[in-house]
């Protein structure tokens, strides 16, 4: 008897919830919040709707990876929605509006319900947080002075050194006949790379300058023992797993030199110009990651099985 007592008990916790030392809690939220960041509720229609709109078939395939790491995004979009806010940099009305214009969403607004209304036009502010704060970290932490170009130029020499380049034609085809011909043309006649095009469609003319790491070897090798202006003779190359008939036509002969601090001092300053964005991009996600605490709720979210970044309340805890 006392037996049986001991199964039903056992038997009832366990529908109850009650097992082996564990105990069944609810979130401490409405049913319908699927996550929260601080004070604040991720509603999950509002989620569901932002999947519908914009990863549909996604949603329909319930693929559990791919629709977590949707979520988490989703989470760190709104985080930098309140870090905005609280800089009150979030985008005006007329920002929004524009936006939507542009875009043809506004198309799309006019066929929603007032609730799903709301929701969309909080989706559009945060696509446009994004350039929001892009331009924020450009404006305010990327500067590179003039003193850091010229000593990245001076300190970096190696990047700067163009190297030996040629200028050259290519005329090749898989007939050889055709290409016997076409140098005639070229050689004794003095025809330029249009005639040779118009005459022949099976020839394929291409124009260009190669530093000289850039040019297969075979074609290098012929190319080195040219002088500016002369045409090659009709030689049979294989070009990776083409094999076909070629002629080379040098037109100049660029030696290896340093760049002008000029020629590259743009360049320069974009590199470093995203070194530094890159940097301050990382450090302000990372202070918004830490300054919101989030909670991620997956008995609510009910369409998926959420396995994301993000801390989990537990419904069931030792």
């Amino acid at each position: 008897m006392k037996r049986l007592i001991v199964v039903a008990i056992i038997t009832i916790l366990i529908i109850s919830g009650v097992s082996c030392g564990k105990k069944h809690r609810k979130p401490p939220v409405p049913e319908e919040v699927i996550a929260t960041i601080d004070k604040y509720y991720v509603f999950r229609d509002e989620f569901l709707f932002y999947l519908k709109l914009n990863y549909k078939s996604i949603l329909e395939k319930k693929d559990n990876f791919i629709l977590s790491r949707i979520l988490d995004d989703y989470i760190k979009r709104r985080m930098v929605y309140l870090y905005l806010k609280e800089k009150k940099m979030l985008p005006s009305n007329d920002a929004i509006v524009e936006y939507m214009k542009f875009h043809g969403y506004d198309r799309i607004y006019k066929t929603l319900d007032l609730k799903h209304k709301r929701y969309f036009v909080f989706f559009m502010v945060l696509n446009i947080n994004e350039e929001v704060l892009k331009n924020h970290i450009l404006k305010d932490y990327v500067k590179v002075s003039e003193k850091e170009i010229e000593d990245y130029y001076n300190n970096k020499t190696e990047e700067f050194i163009k190297k030996k380049t040629y200028c050259f034609t290519r005329f090749h085809s898989s007939y050889k006949d055709l290409m016997k011909d076409a140098r005639k043309w070229i050689v004794r006649k003095h025809r330029d790379e249009t005639f040779i095009r118009l005459r022949y469609r099976d020839i394929g003319v291409e124009t260009n300058c190669f530093e000289e790491d850039d040019i297969p070897e075979e074609f290098l090798k012929i190319l080195k023992k040219m002088r500016r202006g002369r045409v090659s003779k009709v030689i049979k190359l294989k070009i990776g797993e083409k094999e076909d008939y070629n002629i080379l036509w040098l037109k100049k002969v660029i030696p290896a030199r340093k760049l002008k601090f000029e020629e590259v001092k743009d360049m320069i300053y974009n590199k470093l110009a995203m070194e530094k964005y890159s940097k301050k991009e990382e450090e302000i996600y990372t202070m918004i990651n830490k300054k919101y605490k989030v909670t991620v709720y997956p008995e609510n979210i009910l369409v998926f099985k959420y396995n994301g970044v993000f801390p989990v309340f537990k419904s069931e805890e030792e």
